[in-house]
């Protein structure tokens, strides 16, 4: 269990924002197996900024697939609680907009920290998020060739960043 007073955060893997079509699947996101200990800073600055864009790109493509967990690969960063929870050092979320017409993907990397930088600079390829978390993502999901093309490269162009998410983000943080 995460322990209150260690500093970190009940972070959400998958957003309780995200299951308000269901009261049921909101309660179910509130399990333990659904949270992992976040930097505060890290929680309520990029990773909700990352979090609001996903909600905001699944609308706008009409359907996309999202993993998102822990990277587990990295040593801890520690662990906190009577149950050693072990603090992850950076989470990721994968993207796949798998309609057309543009069929695109996406990956992001984030250390598990305050950040100033703008959310993009994270990004990076599905092939690169899956050498770093030792996970294969979409196995049966794409054909082998569509795999290779969609995983190997990442255009941020094809994805809508949002500066007022960053200026607000960065402008919480300059000031505490």
């Amino acid at each position: 269990m995460i322990t209150r007073g260690s500093g970190y955060d009940r972070g959400h893997l998958v957003p309780a924002a995200d299951m308000a079509f269901s009261e049921d699947a909101m309660q179910y996101s509130f399990l333990m197996s659904n949270i992992s200990p976040q930097s505060r800073n890290f929680n309520q600055g990029i990773w909700r900024e990352l979090e609001e864009l996903t909600r905001n790109w699944a609308k706008d493509n009409k359907a996309l697939y999202v993993v998102t967990g822990p990277v587990l690969s990295e040593i801890p960063k520690g662990a906190i609680g009577e149950n050693q929870v072990s603090i992850p050092k950076a989470y990721f979320k994968v993207l796949l907009d798998y309609t057309e017409p543009q069929k695109k993907g996406i990956a992001f990397i984030i250390p598990n920290e305050v950040s100033y930088e703008p959310l993009f600079k994270y990004a990076v390829s599905i092939d690169e998020a899956e050498k770093q978390t030792e996970l294969d993502f979409f196995p049966k999901l794409l054909s082998n060739e569509e795999e290779m093309e969609l995983e190997a490269k990442f255009n941020i162009d094809l994805w809508t960043f949002s500066k007022a998410k960053f200026d607000l983000r960065t402008r919480k943080w300059n000031k505490d």
